[in-house]
């Protein structure tokens, strides 16, 4: 079935009006004719499974059938910040980590980033950058779409991370951890995380120092070298698995001791 995010007042009552890209997107593209079913999603975790009942040419109304529940978010709020690089690098990493789970994107101005965005075309970009995410959450099956801020610089990053998020930055040397051990020395796993991933040159003696100035643990992926864009997904990955593992581990009403939970679980 066809998914949607709509902006909440475009959903009234048991009526819904889909105008703008989506309107042309639904129509142009997916080729959607009055009759189809289509699920609608107002980016707070609703979703409402409706029909189509008249397609215009400036917008497409849609009649709701009945509420429907959808898959829960991650149980961790993760923020990626995710070093500027080459190319399209940036949005594979807002869409194939949308799609593993991440809630949020920040773009970092690093000192050793290759490329810059000038400052006339940073709201062009981030504008494409969020309808990335929204597509990337649609297809996915998120009930919420990824948050995608402006380009910020380590230290701002760092200081527009709330007090209680814990923060964790990629980086190779001495003094890292690895990531699983990391992980599993929380006693209770944090409601919110932050991650920072460097770029293709990695991270300035100046980054290093700021983020652990600030707190932030130093962690590593192991001893393969990783493109900038594959860290930050094998990273996601990890984290994520990790954390609904140990989440459907603490609320499982079955599971007594670690002998009653299935493999995979343990």
């Amino acid at each position: 079935m066809i998914r949607l995010f709509l902006p909440p007042e475009q959903i009234t009552g048991e009526t819904a009006s889909i105008r703008d890209n989506d309107h042309l997107h639904l129509t142009r593209v997916l080729r959607a004719r009055p009759g189809d079913f289509v699920l609608l999603l107002d980016g707070k975790g609703n979703a409402f499974r409706a029909r189509l009942v008249s397609v215009e040419k400036h917008a497409t109304t849609a009649q709701i059938e009945n509420a429907v529940r959808v898959p829960p978010e991650p149980p961790i709020f993760l923020t990626i910040g995710q070093a500027l690089g080459k190319g399209d690098k940036f949005e594979q990493v807002i869409q194939h980590g949308t799609e593993a789970g991440a809630c949020a994107f920040v773009p970092i101005r690093a000192e050793r980033s290759v490329v810059d965005i000038p400052s006339a075309k940073v709201a062009e970009r981030v504008t494409r950058w969020r309808q990335i995410a929204k597509g990337a959450a649609e297809q996915s099956g998120r009930s919420r779409i990824a948050e995608v801020s402006a380009p910020q610089t380590v230290q701002e990053s760092l200081r527009g991370a709330a007090n209680d998020t814990p923060t964790l930055m990629l980086h190779t040397d001495e003094t890292t951890v690895g990531l699983r051990a990391a992980l599993e020395g929380w006693s209770v796993p944090p409601a919110r995380l932050l991650l920072l991933v460097g770029p293709e040159g990695g991270w300035s003696p100046t980054e290093v120092a700021q983020a652990r100035a600030a707190g932030a643990l130093l962690v590593g992926l192991g001893p393969r070298i990783l493109r900038t864009e594959t860290a930050a997904l094998v990273a996601i990955s990890q984290i994520l698995y990790s954390m609904e593992i140990e989440h459907h581990a603490n609320s499982w009403p079955g599971w007594q001791s670690d002998t009653d939970r299935p493999p995979g679980f343990r």
